[in-house]
């Protein structure tokens, strides 16, 4: 049964009755979901799916605007000419007050309901005999919910009214209330989940519809995670960077209601390079990998967020994305509304592949190894981009000509996904980076986690106390996460220092493994790429290269004399068989050259281990203070971010991250060129004022300008 009918014949069986209001200013949220009288209060089980289904109804209006708000306006798509002229004023920065996207009530119907809800619970109520509470797991979502929606609400328009109370009367909607900015938003939600923050999720056993209830949960810990990181990159504040990253992980890790550790699968796709012996023939068909596992156990999804929609227009609130991204044919062929832009075409095809051939030796696929065709169907560099992205010309539907067609994979979904595993996982990769650890960060990318790879490549560069404390809070289990490595090999040079980690490979690593590097999923196997971000030990300039280079070459070794001085000829005599004074001399002779050959190898030893002593306390010394020194740090972090930013845009296109992911750099960096600096964007110069990264609506909600001192100037 659909999700709106189901709510319906609640009400038409007259169980329950629905509020009305008449109210038509922005806080007016014709909450004809809103299922309770004023005084009725929540005590029944029975009550638990039908009121939390109500908000999620409510979801549905919003989740299509999701997705665009924070897709059309970024630089990875275009909107084509077919498009409505709304969608295009969307993509253009040129949103007024009658835009069909620009409807902030629909946010607070969802926040109204959310506020009804948990002012009318009763989190007393259950089985004392049995010790149970009917509601503590449904509150904990209702108030994720909630938070989830001011999130996206005030990433949307800047500033906006925080209401936490219903709003049941015209006088309360027309009541003054405080404006708060995203800083605001986050203090205030962050407090607000606390108490909330482990309990279970609310066993669901369905909710209508063909959606797996599970993926209706807004779990708590990424929401948290999301306001962390948020206010992380507003404030600038590594403190807020490193809760982020521990939310995401108490997510990944967390078993809650009976959620597998998260992995984020070994689904990849690769060049079948077996059996060849190079040129254009090593290029056969791209295969793919099939997700091992994800958070509930489900052998294709890695979703771990959607918000359900309606199977058909008619229906009521149906998903506009898949209309939007594909050609469909309904009784005429309709061109997609949204294509992917040249940038992010561009951008995919510069990405290198690299990985082992069918001897195991590392083999990059450049252009030159492809044919003209495996060009034009995209399959340089990055491989996601051809498995998201079909364009042709086909016969379609009905259509007895052939038609340009283009299909999106990511949209051919009834329901709409709002967080799913890889988008976690960079997410955590982003907090890291800006808790200080963008080495952590790069393995992500590269590797994939676990507790071996941590221990190679992430503790040894943090060596301080804090560190430490910090990168032990992170423990992947490696019977659980596995990634391509099972070990590490290092190899160190005459005086110590390691100049390369070898990943000691598990047997047949591709079935094998569940934890799969993200850049890796398309490029190849990252870690081998050692143009891929830092190597080994960092570079600086405060490297003692000058004491490196006055090492001498290591002596080669020579016997010591059996005795410190020569023998009198009567001893050497006794040893020889009828000796000769001649021999004698030839004796005196070679002994003198190895008491010299002697005295120069130790002073030479002397002086190489001197200069190593030298060195090493030099360059133990940079080492240690490298990753303590906020300006290689920033360094680092800077070349890491981009990686992470490049690797968003790649993995996550079209999934309405691209805007709000350009927007934390520009907050974090304090640099509006990550927005001004959108290639073939229209109006994306108004956007060096910060004022003008945000929707208005009717001078009630928005940052309008002066209302913010506007740093970006």
């Amino acid at each position: 049964m659909k999700l709106k009918t189901y709510i319906y014949s609640i009400a038409l069986a007259g169980a329950l009755f629905s509020l009305a209001t008449s109210c038509d200013d922005m806080l007016d949220k014709g909450n004809d979901y809103v299922i309770y009288a004023e005084d009725h209060t929540i005590v029944n089980p029975s009550d638990t799916v039908t009121t939390v289904a109500g908000i999620l109804n409510k979801l549905q209006a919003i989740a299509v605007r999701t997705n665009l708000f924070g897709e059309v306006r970024g630089d990875l798509v275009k909107v084509n000419s077919n498009a409505t002229s709304d969608l295009k004023d969307l993509a253009d920065f040129e949103i007024d007050d009658d835009n069909a996207y620009n409807v902030p009530r629909d946010y607070y119907a969802v926040i109204n309901n959310c506020n009804y809800y948990l002012s009318k619970a009763d989190s007393t109520a259950g089985n004392a005999n049995r010790g149970e509470k009917y509601f503590v797991n449904e509150i904990a979502q209702v108030h994720s919910i909630r938070a989830w929606t001011y999130l996206q609400l005030v990433k949307a328009y800047g500033s906006v009214p925080l209401v936490t109370d219903p709003i049941l009367t015209k006088l309360q909607s027309e009541a003054s209330y405080p404006m708060t900015d995203i800083a605001g938003i986050c203090d205030y939600f962050i407090n607000d989940l606390q108490s909330y923050y482990a309990t279970e999720y609310p066993d669901w056993e369905t909710i209508g519809g063909d959606i797996d209830p599970k993926l209706c949960y807004f779990p708590t810990q990424i929401v948290m995670g999301d306001l962390y990181l948020w206010r992380a990159v507003v404030t600038g504040s590594a403190e807020d960077a490193k809760s982020a990253a521990k939310c995401y992980y108490d997510y990944i890790v967390w078993d809650l209601s009976g959620k597998d550790e998260t992995v984020t699968t070994n689904e990849h796709w690769y060049w079948n390079l077996s059996n060849t012996t190079g040129g254009s023939s090593m290029l056969r068909n791209v295969s793919q990998t099939v997700p091992s596992s994800s958070t509930w156990g489900d052998q294709s999804c890695t979703d771990i967020t959607k918000i359900p929609m309606d199977s058909a227009a008619a229906d009521g609130y149906y998903n506009e994305l898949r209309n939007l991204y594909n050609t469909t044919y309904v009784t005429d062929v309709s061109q997609a509304s949204i294509s992917p832009s040249q940038y992010l075409i561009d951008l995919s095809a510069a990405q290198k592949y690299v990985a082992y051939d069918a001897n195991n030796d590392t083999t990059v696929i450049t252009a030159d190894r492809l044919s003209e065709q495996l060009v034009e169907n995209y399959s340089e560099g990055d491989l996601r981009f051809q498995k998201d992205y079909t364009s042709l010309t086909a016969r379609y539907g009905n259509s007895i000509e052939e038609t340009d067609v283009q299909i999106i994979n990511k949209h051919n979904s009834q329901h709409i996904s709002i967080y799913n595993v890889a988008q976690l996982y960079l997410k955590l990769a982003e907090a890291l980076n800006y808790a200080g650890y963008p080495r952590f960060a790069k393995q992500i990318l590269t590797m994939g986690l676990s507790d071996n790879v941590i221990a190679a490549e992430v503790s040894p560069y943090y060596p301080t106390k804090q560190d430490s404390d910090f990168i032990s809070y992170f423990a992947f289990n490696p019977n659980t996460f596995q990634p391509y490595a099972t070990s590490y090999t290092q190899k160190t040079n005459d005086y110590g220092v390691v100049i390369s980690t070898t990943p000691v490979a598990r047997s047949e690593y591709e079935s094998n493994s569940n934890m799969w590097g993200v850049h890796s999923r398309g490029c190849g196997l990252a870690f081998l790429d050692t143009d891929y971000g830092t190597a080994l030990a960092p570079d600086s300039t405060d490297y003692p290269y000058a004491l490196e280079a006055a090492i001498p070459e290591k002596p080669e070794t020579v016997k010591q004399p059996s005795t410190s001085e020569a023998m009198d000829y009567d001893t050497w005599a006794a040893t020889k068989n009828r000796p000769t004074e001649a021999a004698y001399a030839t004796y005196l002779e070679d002994f003198a050259d190895s008491v010299a050959n002697w005295n120069q190898y130790q002073a030479a030893i002397e002086q190489y281990d001197a200069a190593v002593e030298t060195f090493m306390e030099a360059y133990n010394t940079w080492y240690y203070n490298a990753y303590s020194s906020t300006a290689f740090i920033a360094k680092e972090q800077k070349e890491m971010d981009e990686l992470i930013l490049t690797e968003q845009a790649l993995e996550l296109a079209y999934q309405g991250c691209r805007y709000y992911d350009l927007m934390r750099r520009a907050y974090w960096w304090n640099d509006p060129s990550y927005l001004t600096g959108m290639q073939d964007k229209e109006g994306a110069s108004k956007l060096a004022t910060r004022s003008n990264w945000f929707l208005r609506w009717d001078g009630q909600i928005g940052l309008y300008d002066g209302t913010e001192e506007d740093a970006a100037q």
